[in-house]
């Protein structure tokens, strides 16, 4: 079973993107916790939160998941992560993630420096005996994003139905390019309530997975452009995030 931060997470193997595009009107900030409950096939999968703050012209996203009993019982996940972006360019600077998920446990820290066209990655497994730890250097294109500053550039456009935008994202490997499009507008009924919403679906046009499934994410038709359902399909089932409150 997918992890929850893989739906909430916007395809954390890397299908959403980095900046190509300068977004107008500046990505509207949010404060406050946004909560969100998952299912599949009508079985609760689990929980998760996202929440923004600003802090020294950096905007930080924090993004937490936890499987519920029953999940957990197969495939236990709890993940924490926290990316910051620069939102005058919608650059991440830096990555730190704590994700469990399944068997596979790892501590990562991303550094960004897009001036540089490199990224700096430190690792640990701490599963392992001893706890295995990597250190990399890898090329990315200038600025890049990773999913969480993904997910605000995205909440940035007009995202009007037949929109569609391309770019890129680096999760700590290689940069992938996508193209997201604006295909439907419709009322959503979610445990928040009901939202006239916009659906967006991305593409992975090169690099990354191409065989991770379809998705799909709801956003409201308002200057908030929040983030009110996500869904993911795959050979497995359909999964189905939310929003509560």
């Amino acid at each position: 079973m997918v992890g929850l931060s893989f739906l909430l997470g916007l395809l954390l193997a890397g299908v959403w993107g980095g900046v190509a595009q300068t977004p107008e009107p500046p990505a509207p900030p949010l404060a406050g916790t946004l909560h969100y409950v998952a299912h599949w096939r009508l079985l609760p999968a689990g929980t998760a939160s996202l929440s923004w703050t600003e802090q020294g012209g950096q905007r930080q996203i924090h993004f937490t998941a936890n499987g519920s009993e029953l999940v957990d019982l197969f495939y236990p996940v709890h993940d924490n992560m926290v990316s910051n972006y620069d939102p005058a360019t919608f650059c991440t600077t830096s990555a730190v993630n704590n994700t469990l998920e399944g068997r596979r446990h790892r501590l990562t820290d991303i550094q960004f420096e897009p001036e540089q066209h490199r990224l700096i990655l430190d690792e640990t497994n701490p599963a392992a005996h001893p706890p295995a730890h990597k250190h990399d250097v890898k090329p990315i294109p200038g600025c890049v994003a990773d999913m969480l500053t993904a997910l605000d550039y995205i909440r940035a456009q007009r995202l009007h139905v037949g929109d569609s935008y391309s770019f890129r994202v680096n999760e700590g490997g290689k940069t992938s390019d996508v193209r997201c499009v604006v295909d439907l507008h419709e009322t959503i009924s979610t445990p928040a309530g009901r939202f006239s919403a916009v659906r967006v679906r991305p593409e992975l046009m090169s690099g990354g997975d191409k065989k991770l499934g379809q998705l799909w994410v709801w956003f409201s038709d308002d200057a908030r452009h929040l983030p009110v359902e996500i869904q993911t399909r795959a050979f497995w089932g359909t999964l189905t995030a939310q929003l509560t409150k």
